[in-house]
């Protein structure tokens, strides 16, 4: 578990350099569409054909176009019996409703460890679409999580098209507030 402890820290301090990489002014996400980018802390139910679970997590998204989650579930793994990483990856803005809402879509990849059973290291892949509600702070995502063998290019598009096995994912969060000044 010293293992894991040292991997996990390792991917936290690259993908938090990410973050201070300067990006082309058209990455930016921009006008009403930023007004999703923010931390939210999700409530998380998977559905794997009857199988179900559930996890909280972080979802951070930025002005840059970066997705970033930190799951409750990285060590029990209520989906697998393999311990799993931080996700990093896109997202983007689709528009703007009617109602104000954002519409966006994002894809994150992270890896999943090897376990006592055996089971190989996999990339895990999540794409998900959905909105942010401006007036209730509130972000709903719906998509697919899947498992994919390490020398898959598991960054293509297409990449789910490509899976034996897809679990439904639906994330509901808040944003997180900061206190009033003082």
């Amino acid at each position: 578990m010293k293992i894991n402890r040292i991997v996990k820290t390792i991917v936290a301090v690259c993908v938090s350099w990410t973050l201070f990489l300067p990006l082309p002014a058209s990455a930016e996400i921009e006008g009403e569409c930023s007004k999703a980018v923010g931390t939210f802390l999700t409530k998380n139910e998977l559905d794997n054909n009857g199988r179900t679970g559930t996890s909280r997590s972080l979802l951070i998204l930025t002005n840059g176009g970066h997705a970033l989650r930190f799951d409750s579930d990285e060590t029990a793994a209520s989906m697998d019996t393999r311990p799993f990483g931080d996700s990093a990856g896109t997202w983007r803005c689709d528009g703007i409703g009617d109602d104000g809402a954002v519409r966006l879509t994002l894809s994150t990849l992270d890896f999943t460890f090897s376990n006592a059973e055996g089971d190989a290291e996999q990339i895990a892949r999540i794409d998900a679409t959905g909105t942010y509600a401006p007036k209730t702070e509130t972000m709903t995502l719906e998509g697919e999580l899947t498992f994919l063998p390490m020398d898959t290019d598991a960054e293509s598009a297409d990449t789910l098209s490509k899976a034996s096995s897809k679990i439904r994912l639906t994330l509901i969060g808040k944003r997180i507030d900061l206190p009033k000044a003082p």
